[in-house]
């Protein structure tokens, strides 16, 4: 083959080819054959209103059956476009981009650790974020001293959080919550009442009334009554063990 001959193959494969990256839309994510393939308008390569056939995914991991990582954009997001080896007819989406429409960035905004969306994104960006169309966020934060990490159900509000504390989780519709530190764990209900636990035993505290479990011995106590323990232990006159001790006026119901 001539000079001239392998420039003009090199000219023409150019010219009907396809290489790098193009700016896309997202117009359809239902694949029929569930690969995860989108529609696509490439208004640069294809015009406003043509769109492409099936997209090809390019993900990080996966390639064998049932396992990989599986974000699917949802129709109207920004998506990167490419075509295998340049043809048209072999689109292949690889990535997302965001905007800012109106002046303000689509980058998903961080949460705090009680869940809530913070105003502004974040700066530096510290924490590496999952984060949902309806809001589902699973957040990483590795801020120096804040280290932690986040799980947020963002219809009911759901929080579950891990960090140098321990590990919480709130019901965000009923108020209820749980704790678990170094030293404890606690439950707590939306009104009040606890139930703690600790090496040296199990406390039930309910407003008015109170459970103490320590070793052998078992307390029991209310606002309008006296405390009852049952299990402390002392040497009676003849040297036998007094298995109860109740206090002075107390009542005790069989």
């Amino acid at each position: 083959m001539s000079l001239e001959q392998m420039i003009s193959v090199l000219t023409d494969k150019i010219e009907h080819h396809y290489y790098g990256k193009y700016r896309g839309l997202v117009v359809d994510n239902r694949d029929p054959e569930g690969l995860g393939r989108l529609k696509i308008r490439v208004p640069s390569v294809l015009g406003p209103d043509t769109v492409t056939g099936w997209a090809t995914a390019c993900v990080p991991f996966g390639g064998d059956a049932n396992r990989g990582v599986f974000f699917v954009p949802e129709v109207g997001a920004g998506v990167w476009v490419e075509f295998e080896e340049g043809h048209l007819e072999f689109p292949i989406w690889v990535g997302t981009y965001w905007s800012k429409p109106r002046g303000e960035s689509e980058v998903p905004k961080p949460v705090g650790a009680d869940g809530v969306e913070e105003g502004q994104v974040q700066d530096p960006p510290t924490a590496k974020i999952i984060k949902t169309a309806k809001g589902h966020t699973l957040q990483f934060e590795d801020r120096d001293g804040d280290e932690r990490i986040t799980l947020v159900e963002a219809r009911h509000n759901h929080v579950l959080t891990m960090d140098v504390d321990g590990i919480a989780l709130s019901h965000g519709t009923g108020g209820h919550s749980i704790a678990l530190t170094d030293s404890e764990v606690s439950v707590t209900t939306a009104s009040g009442a606890t139930v703690t636990l600790t090496e040296s035993g199990v406390t039930v505290d309910a407003g008015p009334g109170t459970v103490e479990v320590k070793g052998s011995a078992v307390r029991l106590g209310s606002a309008s009554a006296p405390v009852i323990r049952i299990g402390d232990q002392g040497i009676g006159n003849l040297g036998a063990p007094v298995a109860m001790s109740v206090t002075t006026n107390t009542q005790v119901f069989a």
